[in-house]
């Protein structure tokens, strides 16, 4: 939801709330110990920061409801929405510790009601079918937690989580994670020297040019598609354009990174990594350099297991550019200026040895949209031979009233087609962020499971994650880490 929407509902709602209060007050109860919530009665409880074990039913499965604390407090003059509003996660822990798994945001305002009828809506909670159609409510007010139990015979109960272990639980596992991105890609702050570099990107050029699960092409090349084994995960990032922080975020959230670790998971990331899109530091490119080094550790880290699709900004086409400014053309004097012209050669191999499309039975994803031209396997496996397909997946946007030439939902049923996939197969691509205030976008031109993904936004990161046989948006706000995962960098 853009900023200026949720500002006029938060609005709306307090005056509201203004209006009627009075009309059905709260019981506030001082929570030490299990609480018994009796039926139809609403509750509140100033939780001041400590999480809660929740029974929806007092003999059925428990979830956990945690304050969302970020790991790095941030100055005043940084402090967004995000974490000036008093958010919870409510989770499953039984697999939020140990699996890739999705969770639901009680954000300021937020309510969420927990029975029969919303147990598909809130499958990743793994609540019980068995349960009344509206078995428990829970809304955030300010902060300020309100339980409603709508029956006697099935009654809910709620418990302090107060024990240190319990305590802190997420943000000592969150440290744990970036310890382990300190080990694998150093400090993000310190720049590498010209023959650190270079030696870096050629590892990343000879994996990819013998990369796993990459068909060749006629040529013996590395062809243009990528197919994901349908037994493995897959986690898909949007376009970074050097949010380096944003990146860091996510491999310190959920199980992202064991999962790497495991073999279990892939990391997708939909190209345009370079280029900063922020207002005024379109021509800086310290910050490309940064974020692909970053992405080239973890590919050299993970090589089976992460991997980068060809986006238009990867390029040193002088047709690369934002609002004037010639990025594609800076991008490559900044190249040799700093790394020297054999770097720059390693850099276009980079780009010339790139997938344009990954797929699996779950998913189907590429940097921009699907040709509107003819498509079959064989062209895209083979797409060095095919310009047009090429400039077509890493710039072709939606069509629109103004935009006649662009894709519709015809041609993602091609492209899907071409990989024996239906149209509930989940399309997934970058390149077109719908406004300036969110991440995720899911069925887009109303086209069902036609989403697009973007990590570039300054306040929060999504992905899209396969949980199971399904994809999930999952949001996280961006925290300033990157001077975190230095430090522990130097411990190491």
């Amino acid at each position: 939801m853009a900023k200026n929407k949720l500002i006029k509902r938060k609005s709306l709602l307090k005056l509201i709330k203004v209006a009627f209060s009075g009309l059905e007050q709260c019981e506030k109860i001082d929570l030490k110990d299990t609480y018994k919530l009796p039926p139809n009665k609403k509750i509140m409880i100033p939780l001041e920061n400590y999480p809660l074990q929740v029974h929806i039913r007092q003999d059925a499965h428990v979830l956990h409801l945690y304050p969302e604390n970020p790991l790095v407090e941030p100055k005043k003059s940084e402090q967004n929405n995000h974490f000036s509003d008093p958010n919870y996660i409510l989770f499953d822990p039984e697999n939020y510790y140990s699996h890739i798994s999705a969770f639901y945001r009680l954000s300021d305002e937020d309510k969420i009601i927990l029975g029969s009828d919303t147990t598909e809506k809130y499958s990743f909670l793994n609540t019980s079918k068995k349960l009344p159609k509206q078995q428990l409510s829970i809304a955030n007010d300010e902060g300020k937690l309100i339980f409603k139990c709508y029956h006697s015979e099935t009654g809910s109960c709620i418990s302090p989580l107060f024990k240190e272990k319990k305590l802190n639980k997420i943000n000592v596992w969150r440290k744990e994670k970036i310890t382990k991105l300190a080990k694998i890609l150093g400090d993000p702050r310190k720049a590498l020297s010209p023959e650190e570099a270079l030696k870096l990107i050629q590892k990343v050029n000879h994996i990819i040019e013998h990369e796993e699960y990459r068909e060749k092409d006629n040529n013996d090349k590395p062809g243009g598609v990528i197919a994901i084994p349908d037994k493995m995960d897959v986690v898909i990032i949007g376009d970074l354009h050097t949010q380096l922080d944003n990146l860091l975020t996510i491999l310190s959230q959920n199980n992202f990174l064991k999962a790497l670790e495991n073999g279990e998971a892939c990391l997708v990331i939909l190209g345009d990594a370079v280029h900063p899109e922020i207002e005024g530091q379109y021509g800086e490119m310290e910050s490309s350099m940064t974020i692909m080094d970053m992405i080239f550790k973890l590919k050299v880290h993970f090589p089976k297991h992460v991997f980068y699709i060809r986006g238009n900004h990867d390029s040193f086409s002088e047709e690369i550019g934002k609002r004037g400014v010639p990025q594609g053309i800076l991008w490559a004097k900044q190249l040799k200026k700093s790394r020297g012209k054999n770097y720059k050669k390693e850099m276009q191999r980079f780009y010339d040895n790139l997938a344009y499309v990954a797929y699996s039975k779950h998913f189907l994803c590429c940097h921009a949209g699907p040709p509107t031209s003819a498509v079959n396997l064989n062209a895209l496996v083979n797409i060095k031979k095919y310009p047009k397909l090429m400039k077509e997946l890493v710039n072709n946007r939606m069509q629109t009233s103004n935009r006649m030439s662009g894709y519709n939902k015809r041609d993602i049923k091609k492209l899907r087609h071409c990989f024996h996939q239906g149209d509930n197969t989940p399309f997934i691509v970058g390149h077109t962020p719908m406004d300036n205030d969110e991440t995720i976008w899911e069925n887009i031109g109303g086209i069902s499971r036609h989403t697009v993904a973007y990590a570039a936004n300054q306040e929060w990161v999504g992905v899209m994650a396969q949980i199971g046989k399904k994809m999930y948006p999952i949001r996280y706000p961006v925290e300033k880490l990157t001077a975190l995962v230095g430090s522990e960098a130097k411990k190491l």
